[in-house]
Order: C-alpha cells, then structure tokens, then sequence
C-alpha cells in the first residue's frame, strides 16, 4: 500500500501535476487515496529521501521548490552522465527500443515548431532511457537522476508554451538519427547539444517564475 501511495504521488510531483512549493498535509493524502496514516507517512518519508517533499514543523510536507541552484545542479549531474548513457544504449539496445525511446522523445517534447499536440508528460522518456542502457549498475545509479530531469522538463514545459524552440528540434533529431545509426561520436555531440539548449531555457523560464524559486531560509523540520 505504500508503494502505491509512494508512486502516485511520486508521478504527481514528476509531472508538476503537485507543483513545486505546494503543501501536503498527511491525513488529507491518506483520505484521498484511501489509505491508512502509516503506509501515506511511509510513501512521504520515502519521497523526502529521494528528495522530492521535506517536512516542515507544524505545516505539514512541502514539495521540494525548484530553484535556479538545484535545476543547475540536476543538469550538471545529468549533462555528465548523459553520453555515456547513450553510448550504452547504442551498444546494447534492441533497434525497437531506440525506436520506442525515440517515440517517447517526441511525445512527451514535440518541440517548436511542432504541432498543436500537448506534451504527455507521462511519457518518461529520460526514466526509459536509462533503463534500456544495458547496464544495471548504471541503470540504478542514474534512475533517481532521470526522475527529477524529468520533474524538470515538466516544469518547462508546463510554464512556456515557448519551450523548446527550433534548436532542441534541430539537435534532437540529430541524436534520434545518430542513436538509430549507432553512430557513438555524433550521438554524443547531440545530445549535449539538447542538454545545452533545454538548460539555457530552464533557467530563462526560472528567472521569471519567482514564486516557484522563492524558498523560505529557516525551516524548522517536523518532528
């Protein structure tokens, strides 16, 4: 019962769906998803160590605010990790999942211009891509990283209808292709092509969303 409370709000906060900043109060949550108190307080403590929610004394559970240091932070951490992954993937993946990795790609970010479809921002595009790199170790490591990229690009993408412009399309393309080729070297290129463009976005949308990077600098954590 835990992990179905741990994941449904897990996939809520990922999706913006519970958007940085908001409030959760534990007897609340378990009403509403018809749970008792101690498997709703297990899925929270969970997500507080994944780094999604942390208590706040006598306020109840805060979804973790998304502020220009921590998105930094989390492209950094991915824009090293990132052609190495891809390199895996062209070593180790089937052709159908470089074509379904592709699919999802597109659909949870189709881009500028694109058409009028809106993101599907259960897609997990980032989360698949790890997962079919062929190598466990790595698979493990980078999973929690994938998740709050795509936490991140949610929030992009839910907060300009701009995001994403001709560039990202441009460069993403070029690594679908290369990934398809199984050309390493041009794959590698491309994809810190699109990490560069997205993050540059990222923060431009931040910069303007001061409520959401507004973060209270004494917090007294719940008991």
């Amino acid at each position: 019962m835990s992990d179905k409370a741990y994941e449904t709000l897990r996939e809520a906060i990922v999706s913006c769906e519970l958007a940085p900043g908001a409030w959760i109060k534990a007897s609340e949550l378990a009403e509403s998803l018809g749970l008792g108190r101690t498997p709703t307080m297990q899925a929270l403590q969970r997500l507080e160590a994944a780094g999604f929610v942390r208590p706040v004394k006598r306020k109840g559970w805060q979804v973790t605010p998304m502020t220009l240091q921590s998105v930094q932070d989390i492209l950094e951490a991915f824009e090293l990790t990132a052609p190495s992954l891809v390199v895996l993937i062209i070593r180790n993946a089937t052709d159908e999942q470089i074509a379904t990795l592709g699919e999802k790609v597109i659909r949870s970010a189709p881009g500028r211009p694109a058409t009028e479809v809106k993101p599907d921002l259960k897609a997990a595009p980032i989360r698949y891509l790890v997962q079919i790199c062929g190598n466990p170790v790595m698979t493990e490591m980078v999973l929690p990283l994938a998740t709050h990229m795509e936490r991140v690009l949610s929030f992009g993408l839910l907060h300009d209808d701009n995001f994403l412009d001709p560039a990202y399309v441009r460069w993403r393309n070029v690594l679908l292709d290369a990934m398809a080729a199984r050309d390493e070297k041009r794959a590698r290129e491309a994809v810190l092509k699109v990490i560069h463009v997205g993050a540059t976005e990222i923060n431009r949308i931040l910069q303007g969303a001061q409520s959401i990077r507004s973060v209270p600098l004494n917090i007294e954590r719940a008991s």
